[in-house]
């Protein structure tokens, strides 16, 4: 049975392999990142998305929850070998949901709240915008590797 990982071949086999493990490690972190950061500001959270044209019939507490869920699982999942696939595809689906939101804030929001934390919320909605594409994209070379390569 195969033990928890984020990589046990040498990381220098080939550049496809190291472009594989960076963009692991790097969704690792960021989802580490996210997960705890919205944790340690989640009055903040939950308070931007009461101000959130598309929740106010919603029970935002419940969304703030399962979002954090989310992003907290993801790690998990990309860390074992029998969940990574899971665990990329998580991470496709979730960028691509972000990316959705903020699309439809820009186009029908007065007011534009970011719980993102640290450098992210510095960046702007094109910014935002860009960096989940980025995500989207890395997401999906993992995902598509690890189904080509037998992973998981």
């Amino acid at each position: 049975m195969k033990t928890a990982y984020l990589s046990t071949t040498s990381v220098f086999s080939s550049p496809l392999k190291l472009l594989y493990n960076i963009l692991q490690v790097f969704l690792f972190v960021l989802f580490c990142y996210a997960t705890v950061g919205k944790i340690n500001t989640f009055d903040l959270f939950v308070n931007n998305l009461e101000k959130s044209l598309f929740f106010e019939d919603y029970n935002v507490y419940i969304l703030a929850l399962i979002i954090v869920g989310i992003e907290g699982l993801i790690p998990l999942l990309i860390f074992f070998p029998v969940t990574e696939k899971l665990g990329y595809i998580a991470a496709f689906l979730l960028f691509f949901l972000f990316t959705g939101y903020i699309l439809m804030m820009k186009l029908y929001s007065p007011f534009m709240p970011c719980s993102c934390g640290g450098l992210i919320e510095k960046l702007s909605w094109n910014g935002h915008i860009v960096f989940n594409i980025f995500g989207m994209a890395a997401s999906l070379y993992l995902s598509l590797a690890s189904f080509k390569n037998g992973k998981g």
